[in-house]
């Protein structure tokens, strides 16, 4: 089998797993739209685990470029990495906003991400880019999530 053979063979076998695993995975129902409040730092990943309107969410992640780094006195360039998994019959939009809070719960900024469309029965995974300011960054310690399907 030739190396690409064996890359794309590589690929399918990672997206059926992952297709798996989000199926299979214990989410809680929840009407949309979804708020709640979690732990966070920036550069990890977060497994909101819940079914929003028949959309399982199993991922939210933000992460700066390069050795991780933030100049609190600098906007930051941020990848924002959304994961979604759609059960319903017909293809949604999901928006997605985040507010960044300190170790107090006191909000320090909101993102509004870009509406994802996801199509029915697969894995949606979407990157999208930003500017944050780093000191926000730097302080976030918690992010309150909203979460809401449009059909």
């Amino acid at each position: 089998m030739t190396q690409r053979k064996t890359l794309f063979m590589g690929m399918v076998i990672a997206a059926m797993v992952a297709t798996a695993i989000a199926q299979d995975a214990d989410y809680r129902e929840v009407e949309s739209p979804f708020q709640d409040s979690y732990e966070f730092t920036v550069n990890t990943d977060l497994q909101p685990m819940v079914a929003v309107a028949g959309v399982r969410w199993t991922r939210f992640g933000i992460s700066v470029k390069g050795d991780g780094e933030i100049d609190p006195e600098k906007e930051t360039p941020v990848t924002v990495e959304l994961g979604f998994v759609n059960t319903n019959s017909e293809s949604v939009k999901v928006l997605v906003i985040a507010l960044f809070e300190d170790e107090n719960g006191v909000t320090l900024d909101r993102l509004e991400c870009a509406k994802v469309k996801a199509g029915s029965d697969r894995l949606k995974e979407s990157v999208q880019k930003y500017r944050i300011s780093g000191a926000v960054l730097r302080a976030t310690r918690q992010v309150y999530l909203f979460c809401e399907i449009e059909r």
